[in-house]
């Protein structure tokens, strides 16, 4: 039996989601002329985070709404959700090139940027001794693991997959190492590799090296010919006088476009199904008397509130 059409929600839905028309428009123009191929990824990463902050609650991370919001109304929860093994070789080998000034002696450790927080947890819980060397033989055997049991650099064989679940993963590395000098501290890695892993998953990616460089970085190095041909994402091969050949991935603008059009169509609905719309939809929808329909909204994703504190003057 089929559900009774709500005409107030499906007209602040309407209203909604329209605003999103221009956007597609205007990317789909950009790639059929092959042109601006900056612009492009701004747009699609912009109007997707845009749909994510809108569904999201007040306090989640935008990190978090991203990703959550793409895996699961995106059509590829999957992929998105999985780690592509090459970008975390990448990482694993950068911070292995990087370790001398990490630790200028021992039990010490230097911070250069918030990127290397990841593999600083990494040292500090896998529970070897916080030394130039033990740090040395732990990168060097969770690069060499990602090398044997995936296609993480170029000239892997390709049967090797590219990407693998974060629980997957974690088991590989804990057999692997318990074959190692390092086999006492083989049960620690799950909890030590965590917020790496979670870090070069693919939606991670999506967010911090394409949506978060595009709109607030000063350029984005892109291969536009790749970025407008490709249907799918890939992975491009790059080369390091440090630690050799590696491959990340890249999301091309047909990926992007499509994605963002399936998270219109699965989100809205979603809204349809459960009857309400959140804060922002809603506020949006209904500009000119915040108090319409309020049987539509959401409550569930206002924000809690809590006490306010006044300063008098005396």
């Amino acid at each position: 039996m089929n559900r009774p059409i709500n005409k107030a929600l499906e007209g602040a839905l309407d209203r909604y989601f329209a605003s999103f028309d221009g956007t597609r428009e205007l990317a789909a123009e950009l790639i059929a002329k092959r042109k601006h191929p900056t612009e492009a990824l701004i747009l699609l990463c912009a109007r997707l985070d845009a749909l994510a902050s809108d569904a999201a609650k007040d306090d989640m991370s935008s990190r978090k709404a991203f990703t959550a919001f793409v895996a699961a109304h995106g059509g590829h929860r999957d992929l998105l959700n999985s780690v592509s093994v090459g970008d975390l070789y990448y990482e694993l080998s950068y911070h292995r090139w990087l370790l001398e000034g990490m630790i200028p002696s021992p039990g010490r450790l230097h911070v250069f940027s918030r990127l290397n927080a990841p593999i600083l947890h990494l040292l500090d819980e896998a529970g070897l001794p916080l030394t130039l060397k033990d740090s040395e033989a732990l990168l060097d055997t969770l690069i060499r693991i990602c090398k044997q049991d995936y296609r993480a650099v170029p000239g892997n064989r390709v049967t090797k997959p590219r990407v693998a679940k974060i629980a997957a993963l974690q088991n590989v590395f804990v057999k692997r190492a318990r074959r190692t000098r390092l086999k006492r501290f083989a049960d620690n890695l799950p909890l030590a590799l965590a917020p790496l892993l979670e870090r070069m998953k693919v939606s991670s990616i999506l967010y911090e090296r394409f949506r978060s460089e595009s709109i607030h970085g000063a350029t984005v190095i892109l291969d536009s010919r790749r970025f407008f041909t490709e249907k799918d994402i890939y992975w491009k091969t790059l080369y390091s006088p440090f630690y050799g050949r590696f491959e990340l991935v890249e999301f091309p603008a047909r990926f992007l476009l499509l994605l963002l059009e399936r998270c219109i169509a699965t989100y809205r609905a979603a809204l349809v199904a459960r009857g309400k719309l959140p804060p922002d939809i809603h506020f949006y929808a209904f500009p000119s008397d915040i108090f319409e329909s309020l049987d539509l909204l959401d409550q569930e994703l206002l924000p809690e509130g809590g006490r306010v504190r006044f300063k008098t003057n005396r």
